[in-house]
C-alpha cells in the first residue's frame, strides 16, 4: 500500500514538473527568409491541427534577408509551411517551438534551430 501511494505521488511531482516546465517555455519564434526569393504566404499551428488556417503574413510578404517574429500562445509540435513568388512551397512538420528559436527558409526547404 504504502509503495502504490508513494509511486502514485512521485508520478504525480513528474506530471506537475512537466506541466510547469511547458507554462514556462519560450514560444517566440523568428522566421527567418535565407532563400533569396520573397516569401508570399506563412502558415503555422499545432501539429495536432490538420488545417493550416490563415496566411500570417497577412497582406505583408517576407523578402529575401528579412526576418519576421511570432510568439504562439502555447509550446508543443508545430508545423510550419511557406509559399515563394511563384507558388513553390516548403514544408517541416512536427518541431517542438520550446527548443528552437528560428525557422529558416533557404532554396527550396525549411529547417529549425
Amino acid at each position: 500500500m504504502f509503495r502504490r501511494i508513494a509511486l502514485s505521488l512521485t508520478l504525480l511531482g513528474a506530471f506537475a514538473a512537466t506541466e510547469a516546465l511547458a507554462q514556462g517555455c519560450d514560444t517566440a519564434i523568428d522566421v527567418v527568409n535565407q532563400s533569396g526569393v520573397q516569401i508570399d504566404e506563412l502558415y503555422f499551428g499545432p501539429t495536432s491541427n490538420s488545417n493550416w488556417g490563415r496566411d500570417r503574413l497577412g497582406e505583408n510578404v517576407l523578402t529575401a534577408g528579412r526576418t519576421i517574429g511570432f510568439r504562439p500562445g502555447r509550446g508543443g509540435n508545430y508545423d510550419f509551411k511557406v509559399v515563394w513568388s511563384g507558388g513553390t512551397e516548403a514544408e517541416i512538420r512536427g518541431v517542438d517551438i520550446c527548443s528552437i528559436s528560428k525557422v529558416v527558409a533557404t532554396r527550396g526547404r525549411l529547417r529549425a534551430e
